[in-house]
């Protein structure tokens, strides 16, 4: 309580009488974590006077430099590593105090960081460099200091995703325009064959579609499945992003590995208004997948009699076959 107050009369008399200034709450932090937090660095002068521990480990290996970089408390940062706080110590997350910094957007405590040589590639466990952390959180200005620090624009993670990726992920137009404008490969690709678009496409961020097909992105990328970003875009409904690719070339006719075209996804996902667009803007209505099913074929298996109706209307063939000789009709009685 003294720490969090930053009572420093009350915490020389309790330390009078425990003489152990390492003594840990039930959660396992320190006073000096504790003080951390809140940034009272007179507190944490009379611990560190007192010989408490600034390496000291609470649950999950957090140290009082990961807890005061999280909350960007610069004096207590400066504090501590005056005090020799290991600089890269690492969380059980594989989280150092830059990644926390970054994470929470602090400037200020990233650039001290740096002075002290903090390791600008460090990874958690999941691959998470620092400035991964930075675009998650939409933090522009300390990704550009990681940038001009020299971090490497495309590191990746263990699923070979790059800061790039995560912005998109997560819409942040400002960080993804910044990573471009510093030479951000627009066609990086994670581990499952996404590349930014693909990513962008499937969490509906309109504007990074945009900026990332104004930044040399292939519109026709294709995973090992060969899933082309418009394929994702329909299967998951994203109107907007649809009616924008195909605006932009995006060809509704090319097949995944199993034959599918987007409209066979977007009748799987029933998407009735995607498959409207689609057809408008010549999708092949009789396309076949893998044993010849087209998308006729998938909406009856799926039950959906709306989209039934409009592939009809579209020209869908109805006595089409499969290789085991189910016309539409057959799929929709099995069902």
């Amino acid at each position: 309580i003294a720490a969090k107050k930053d009572d420093v009369k009350a915490a020389t008399l309790l330390l009078e009488n425990e003489h152990n200034p390492d003594v840990s709450s039930k959660s396992g932090f320190t006073p000096l974590h504790i003080a951390a937090h809140y940034g009272n660095v007179n507190v944490a002068q009379l611990l560190i006077e007192k010989g408490a521990d600034v390496n000291f480990t609470a649950k999950h290996n957090i140290t009082p430099l990961h807890v005061a970089c999280k909350w960007g408390k610069l004096n207590m940062v400066s504090l501590l590593i005056k005090n020799r706080a290991r600089i890269d110590s690492v969380t059980r997350d594989g989280l150092t105090p830059l990644h926390c910094a970054a994470r929470s957007g602090h400037d200020q405590v990233i650039e001290l960081l740096l002075e002290h040589q903090a390791d600008i590639i460090a990874k958690t466990k999941n691959g998470l460099a620092p400035l991964h952390m930075a675009a998650q959180g939409e933090h522009v200005s300390a990704a550009r200091i990681l940038l001009v620090n020299k971090s490497p624009v495309d590191d990746i993670t263990i699923d070979y995703l790059t800061a790039l990726h995560v912005a998109a992920h997560c819409g942040h137009v400002k960080v993804a325009k910044l990573l471009l404008d510093r030479n951000a490969d627009p066609n990086a690709r994670a581990l499952n064959g996404f590349t930014p678009l693909h990513i962008a496409c499937k969490k509906n961020r309109i504007k990074v579609v945009e900026l990332l097909l104004k930044h040399g992105a292939t519109i026709s990328a294709t995973t090992e499945s060969g899933l082309t970003p418009l394929h994702v875009a329909s299967f998951m409904g994203c109107m907007n992003i649809v009616i924008y690719l195909l605006q932009h070339d995006a060809s509704p006719d090319i097949p995944t590995v199993r034959g599918e075209t987007p409209l066979h996804l977007a009748a799987r996902a029933k998407q009735s208004d995607i498959i409207r667009i689609l057809l408008r803007n010549g999708a092949y209505v009789n396309a076949q997948a893998r044993e010849d099913q087209t998308p006729l074929h998938v909406a009856s298996r799926i039950g959906n009699v709306d989209i039934v109706m409009l592939l009809l209307q579209h020209g869908a063939k109805i006595d089409s076959v499969t290789k085991d000789n189910y016309t539409p009709l057959h799929i929709a009685a099995k069902e």
